[in-house]
């Protein structure tokens, strides 16, 4: 049981800064479920997304983003800009 639990710390401390790995400038990421969301670095959305979870309307780009994962934001425009990015 010790070692599940530190197993699970261990994941749970290291997914924010495995997300933090796929930001580009201007952008912030996070990954939930193996969806990798993408929001423009402060915005309403992302405020919205920390305080309140997963957004009644969002986008898709199945399979686009980093190592096959599907992209997630709030508008296609933002996960237009986000693939352009260097």
């Amino acid at each position: 049981m010790k070692k599940m639990t530190a197993a699970l710390l261990l994941a749970l401390t290291t997914l924010p800064a495995f997300a933090a790995g796929y930001d580009k400038t201007g952008f912030v990421t996070k990954v939930e479920n193996g969806r990798l969301w993408v929001f423009a670095e402060g915005s309403k959305e992302l405020a919205d997304f920390e305080k309140n979870g997963e957004p009644s309307i969002a986008y898709s780009k199945i399979g686009e983003g980093p190592e096959g994962m599907t992209l997630r934001g709030p508008s296609v425009e933002v996960l237009d800009a986000y693939q352009a990015a260097k």
